[in-house]
């Protein structure tokens, strides 16, 4: 279901507020939301991956926007230990092969080919 075909105005205005406020939030605050979520308590990326299944099909445009907003810190220039930070604090994932910006970057790209797999095979239905 397309988010430009939701009833928006039936929802309680908590709910509609909720929704703005997802929808309006910085790429850098919804990646760590994403990573809060999703990865930060899972011990493997198999168990993430049963995380980010999607519920609803509105779930899916979530993830889209999940996907949307990491591919875009990772696409601009991040203030050093940002990427780093992500990983290790937010998503709570040790690194050991590369403790860098560089390292991390290599682990959130995983997480996004998982985002896009996940979404693909909830668009296939």
């Amino acid at each position: 279901m397309n988010p430009d075909e939701w009833d928006l105005d039936r929802l309680p205005k908590p709910l509609r507020e909720r929704f703005e406020e997802l929808y309006t939030m910085p790429s850098l605050q919804r990646v760590r939301r994403m990573l809060h979520i999703h990865v930060a308590d899972a011990l493997d990326f198999d168990e993430v991956r049963r995380s980010l299944q999607p519920s609803t099909p509105q779930s899916v445009y979530f993830l889209e926007m999940d996907l949307e907003a990491l591919e875009t810190v990772l696409a601009e220039p991040q203030l050093p230990g940002t990427l780093l930070g992500l990983v290790e604090g937010d998503a709570n994932m040790g690194i050991d092969h590369d403790q860098t910006d560089r390292g991390a970057a290599v682990v959130l790209r995983e997480i996004a080919d998982m985002l896009r797999s996940v979404i693909a095979e909830a668009r296939r239905g």
